[in-house]
């Protein structure tokens, strides 16, 4: 015999409609200029990071004069294998 399953017997359930929400602005102009200011110090934060990596890499390329690992996280006081994965190596 077929029967239908739990839950197919209609195309309707308990849970209301999703209604499209209109987009949020800013109430003020005084949280516009935070919001700003929030994007500016992130998009900061992203090129004192690219800049930072850059400069690692150079420092521990084995080209040149290069630093060892232990040292530069002696330095920054992490762990070696932060500044790895800041490299983007494997530490084995």
């Amino acid at each position: 015999m077929n029967r239908p399953r739990m839950g197919q017997m209609d195309t309707q359930n308990r849970y209301p409609r999703r209604v499209a929400r209109q987009k949020w602005t800013p109430p003020t102009p005084e949280v516009q200029q935070h919001i700003e200011d929030v994007v500016a110090l992130y998009q900061e934060k992203q090129e004192a990071e690219r800049r930072y990596k850059e400069a690692l890499a150079k420092l521990t390329d084995a080209a040149g004069d290069a630093v060892p690992i232990a040292h530069i996280a002696d330095r920054l006081d992490v762990e070696r294998k932060t500044v790895y994965r800041h490299l983007g190596r494997s530490m084995t």
